[in-house]
């Protein structure tokens, strides 16, 4: 989350809303009606009040591509964001884990493409990129997941503009295996097999509901989250499954109704306040990838007393420490989350049963809480 900081004490003084933003681009001609439909709802709706500074900024950013590039080029452009692309090699602490997993391998003997130049990558960028698929692919090797990597699709994972490689002739993203080693990790603490009902906080571009459901096919899923990456997930997840009842839930506000459309469809999308809601112990499981350290603290609770009703297994991954930008003003102090300094305010009733540093980022910690009624 380290960004300019000529950027961050600009929008100190002048923060960006993105309400106002939408105002003066909804009529653009090449916004489809999907985009127009989840944003208008998403902007008249309690959940807008819930976003942060970094929200705001992120998705104003986001949206300026979807209107220039359309949806197969923001995809990509979205992925720069987050740790997963092109410049890996920024903070020797993201890859202790893997590496260390890798230490006492002296050679690695594979058909490979190390030096494959990717589109819309430079030089340095495609090999820094290509490093880090093959760091993942041999981590990933080492787990019982490895077996599901053929089920993984390529019309999403690749062919949404993704850069890729093949390593023995398999072709590898470094979002294929990421979220299959994030299946390894959510298994490992619960067993998905035993859990029907899912909900997941944040899901970004569906990138782990896919990876979820190309193993366990049958499982109901819900996907709460906000604009623009409610689109995104619902035109990803709608292509890669064609057979499965995807619903945009969002402008739902009758109780029954809203419950009896997420038991009948396979994959449901609402926003947070709709959460408030729904019954006692709706979901078998909640999970939150890389979400929730992207929030104010207050909006942690919000959703963590609500978690507290609807479920009895939490999981989620957080980055250890880090500052969310853009939360400092002159009467705010700074936004900081160190889990091991209690930042995150973790409730009484929950038994972390489940703790690991991710593989990669290593800085992560994946965590896993039995919530006690």
């Amino acid at each position: 989350m380290k960004l300019n900081k000529i950027t961050r004490q600009f929008h100190k003084l002048f923060p960006r809303k993105f309400g106002n933003y939408w105002k003066k681009n909804k009529d653009f001609s090449n916004i489809d009606k999907d985009l127009k439909f989840i944003t208008n709802t998403f902007i008249k709706s309690q959940s807008y009040n819930l976003v942060s500074r970094f929200w705001h900024i992120q998705c104003i950013e986001i949206y300026e591509n979807l209107i220039k590039f359309g949806f197969k080029k923001c995809v990509f452009t979205f992925l720069t964001k987050y740790y997963i692309l092109i410049d890996f090699f920024l903070y020797d602490y993201w890859f202790d884990g893997a590496m260390n997993n890798l230490k006492e391998m002296n050679s690695a003997p594979v058909n490979t493409q190390l030096f494959k130049i990717q589109n819309n990558l430079n030089y340095r960028q495609s090999v820094s990129y290509n490093c880090l698929c093959h760091l993942l692919y041999f981590n990933l090797k080492r787990t019982n997941c490895f077996e599901y990597l053929n089920k993984l699709q390529d019309r999403t994972y690749i062919d949404l503009d993704f850069p890729y490689i093949k390593i023995d002739n398999i072709n590898i993203t470094a979002d294929k295996i990421i979220s299959l080693l994030e299946y390894e990790k959510i298994n490992r603490a619960f067993n998905i097999k035993n859990f029907k009902n899912f909900l997941e906080i944040g899901a970004g571009y569906g990138r782990t509901c896919e990876g979820i459901l190309s193993i366990q096919n049958n499982l109901n899923y819900v996907i709460c989250d906000i604009p623009p990456q409610t689109y995104i997930s619902y035109k990803r997840l709608k292509l890669v499954f064609p057979n499965k009842k995807i619903s945009l839930l969002i402008d739902l506000n009758n109780k029954e109704e809203l419950q009896e459309r997420i038991n009948s469809n396979d994959i449901s999308f609402i926003f947070p306040h709709q959460l408030e809601m729904l019954d006692k112990n709706f979901f078998d499981i909640i999970i939150a990838i890389n979400c929730i350290h992207e929030m104010d603290k207050k909006t942690i609770q919000y959703y963590f007393n609500l978690f507290n009703h609807l479920t009895k297994n939490f999981y989620l991954s957080i980055w250890d420490k880090t500052d969310v930008p853009y939360s400092k003003t002159f009467l705010k102090k700074k936004n900081r989350l160190d889990y091991n300094k209690g930042d995150y305010q973790i409730p009484k009733n929950w038994d972390n049963f489940f703790r690991e540093s991710l593989v990669f980022p290593s800085n992560y910690l994946s965590l896993g809480y039995k919530i006690k009624k």
